[in-house]
């Protein structure tokens, strides 16, 4: 009798494993990986009507903190991000201040990987560069 007990159980719990293996073959959304997007602190300056840097580079899908500081005494700037320099598609577009003042943007960053462009809308002739998403 035990023994009939124990090869009972041994086939239900090896039961249960191929259901959860076909379970996991059939519908495999079940066992994507649910980790967070990474989280990353861009510190931007624009001085003299220029950024600090032309190019940021950031994990695909991130959450994007700028630690925007404009540092031009009574000149609006802003950060903004887009597809392209051809502005079809607004990714982030952050408030313009006028200096000298800081604020804090935050966004997240595209999930394809790629370049797009940022600039400062009211000046991007000059203050301009590549948004890298890797």
């Amino acid at each position: 009798m035990r023994t009939l007990k124990s090869a009972n159980s041994y086939l239900v719990s090896l039961a249960s494993i191929m259901i959860l293996m076909l379970t996991l073959t059939v519908f495999p959304s079940c066992a994507t990986n649910t980790t967070s997007p990474e989280n990353v602190t861009i510190d931007l300056l624009a001085k003299d009507f220029a950024f600090n840097t032309s190019t940021i580079t950031v994990p695909a899908g991130a959450n994007v903190t700028v630690n925007f500081d404009n540092q031009d005494a009574s000149v609006g700037h802003n950060f903004a991000v887009y597809d392209s320099a051809s502005m079809k598609k607004t990714i982030f577009k952050g408030e313009i201040i006028s200096g000298p003042k800081k604020i804090i943007y935050t966004f997240n960053a595209p999930q394809e990987p790629g370049t797009y462009h940022f600039q400062c809308d009211p000046h991007a002739q000059k203050m301009k560069g590549e948004f890298i998403v890797k």
